[in-house]
């Protein structure tokens, strides 16, 4: 409960968005899923965003935290030198360890947007902006 107040304390809704580019995809794809509520809010999102920036299926990479292991990091690191790939991290919350892996990937030099949803993490490879990092929350 502590994790979730601190992340809202920090994160941001439309509001104050300087990146046009984070600003599109929160107004018009990540509000607007979190304003329906869906079950499967993830697949959702992963859906939406894909369907939005028009993203080939094979170009997202979707990783569980739950089950990533530090030997996986490499080959995610190879899937990052691809600049038109978008990469989702599901369960960035589920251990102190799962959170640390979130943060040295959204560190690399590859992850030009960071997204933090709480419950899940998006980052894009995209060289459109300089590299930055967004806690976004439900309006």
């Amino acid at each position: 409960m502590f994790q979730r107040f601190a992340f809202n304390w920090k994160a941001q809704t439309a509001h104050g968005l300087h990146s046009p580019f984070v600003f599109d995809l929160y107004t018009q794809v990540i509000d607007p899923v979190y304003q329906q509520n869906p079950s499967d809010i993830q697949e959702a999102m992963i859906h939406g965003i894909g369907k939005h920036l028009k993203i080939a299926a094979g170009k997202i990479q979707v990783i569980d935290f739950k089950i990533l292991r530090d030997q996986d990091i490499p080959s995610i690191e190879a899937f990052m030198q691809e600049k038109d790939h978008l990469l989702f991290c599901l369960n960035i919350r589920y251990s102190d360890e799962s959170l640390q892996k979130w943060s040295l990937i959204a560190a690399m030099p590859q992850a030009i947007h960071s997204i933090e949803l709480f419950e899940m993490g998006i980052i894009s490879l995209n060289t459109i902006a300089p590299k930055q990092h967004f806690f976004l929350k439900k309006s």
